[in-house]
């Protein structure tokens, strides 16, 4: 891949904006823009999310995974001193995996996980009709089971708490 510098003029070209424009739609000048375009200058994710968000592209068109901007993130980011670009740094490295060449396989398995989580969960509703109910209970136990264990189930519970229970509220 080219470079963070070329891309960006690849980019803006592509679009018809001259330096200025480009500047005024993320809020710097169009010296900063030439700047990063000669090479001079590196933006920080956060810029580089605007720019691309002026663009209308994703990130991954502007900077890959191996650019010296993403290995300066990453050193920020592993520092532990940014948590406030926790979400940011996540949010770039999604998009430049997912619209690099194993984007698309990510997406298949992801999409291949669901439909077959899908299909157990459908057999598993059709083989509960035909149960007696001590088996009934048994299968509602191991279902109850597997999902208070999946990562999902815990992430809502941290986020949704006791509403997720089918234990009835609590009295006083």
């Amino acid at each position: 891949m080219s470079t963070f510098s070329e891309n960006l003029k690849e980019q803006r070209q592509k679009k018809h904006l001259s330096q200025s424009e480009l500047g005024e739609l993320i809020g710097v000048t169009g010296v900063t823009i030439m700047r990063y375009e000669k090479g001079t200058r590196e933006p920080k994710l956060n810029t580089i999310k605007n720019l691309a968000n002026a663009l209308k592209i994703p990130v991954s068109e502007l900077i890959d995974l191996n650019s010296t901007i993403m290995t300066k993130a990453t050193k920020r980011f592993l520092s532990g001193k940014h948590p406030e670009e926790i979400k940011l740094y996540g949010d770039t490295m999604d998009d430049i995996v997912m619209n690099s060449p194993i984007g698309p396989v990510i997406n298949d398995y992801q999409t291949a996980k669901a439909e077959l989580n899908s299909m157990r969960l459908e057999m598993i509703c059709f083989c509960y009709e035909f149960l007696n109910d001590n088996d009934r209970e048994t299968l509602y136990n191991f279902a109850q089971q597997l999902l208070e264990n999946s990562d999902g189930y815990k992430e809502a519970v941290a986020k949704y708490g006791d509403e997720l229970s089918d234990d009835p509220p609590a009295t006083e």
